[in-house]
């Protein structure tokens, strides 16, 4: 055979493995997690409680804790909302797992049986997640699942390893359809995200039945999330909640009973937070 009928031969094989890549494996890394699950080791079943099974599909995955998991498993055969099986106990730790949390997904199986990434976490990450990634220590270089880890090199500085284990152009571009697959809250994983405050609210003095206002002056990198604002008004025993959702508050009609109440703003995009300096308003 030629070289570049043999390079033709190849490229024929790789096609036809991307195309049973594409068929395996779906573009939702968290279908659903509500209620709590029983796992029968001897009969390779569970039964859950407040569950809702008939929303996932034979070949997904169910991981079965949160955070540190007993393991997981692929679904075999869905019986009801509230029973399934499963291929193999192999990948479940062999402790008695009973009310416990779950997720199902659609993350590429061969992971289950891959002890490099025993220790890592494994994502959906669709288009708009690649371009906020590139930014961080997660950079990653297609949309699809991801393989990361994470570890501390001998002078204490965070690294990060990736690898797209299936790319993927049909996960969701982030903009909201009908019969999108869906996509998890995935920017979790990208704390490199800081919130910077600019100008801290400014204390002020006002009359008796005046407004005062507090402003703060805030920006996010990367902006993937917009800024939420929550502002808390303080008497000094417990704070309490005030304004809307905007960069400001108005407190109207200002009296001696607020005189040397502090106000400050909390503000949070996707999972990072931030809290403002305290500003105090005198009423004279």
């Amino acid at each position: 055979m030629g070289k570049s009928h043999f390079a033709h031969f190849i490229n024929k094989i790789i096609e036809n493995l991307r195309k049973k890549e594409m068929a395996l494996w779906g573009t939702a890394d968290s279908i659903f997690s509500t209620g709590t699950v029983e796992v029968d080791y001897a009969n390779k079943t569970i039964t859950g409680s407040g569950t809702t099974f008939t929303n996932a599909s034979v070949g997904d995955v169910i991981s079965i804790g949160v955070g540190n998991t007993y393991g997981e498993a692929v679904i075999s055969g869905i019986t009801s909302d509230t029973l399934i099986s499963i291929a193999s106990t192999q990948f479940l730790s062999g402790e008695p797992i009973s009310g416990i949390a779950h997720t199902v997904s659609q993350k590429p199986k061969y992971t289950l049986h891959d002890s490099n990434y025993s220790a890592a976490e494994i994502y959906g990450v669709d288009i708009n997640e690649t371009g906020v990634a590139a930014t961080t220590k997660y950079g990653v270089a297609h949309a699809g699942w991801v393989g990361i880890h994470t570890y501390v090199d001998a002078q204490g500085n965070l690294r990060v390893k990736s690898e797209v284990l299936v790319a993927m152009s049909s996960i969701s571009d982030g903009i909201p359809a009908a019969g999108d697959p869906g996509d998890a809250n995935d920017d979790s994983i990208y704390i490199d995200a800081i919130i910077t405050i600019l100008s801290d609210p400014e204390s002020v003095g006002v009359g008796t039945t005046a407004t005062a206002t507090f402003t703060v002056d805030a920006s996010i990198t990367p902006s993937y999330a917009p800024l939420t604002y929550q502002w808390y008004e303080d008497d000094g025993v417990s704070p309490v909640t005030v304004g809307s959702n905007s960069s400001s508050v108005s407190i109207a009609n200002t009296d001696a009973s607020k005189n040397g109440y502090e106000y400050y703003v909390v503000l949070t995009s996707g999972n990072v937070s931030a809290t403002s300096g305290i500003a105090t308003m005198t009423v004279s």
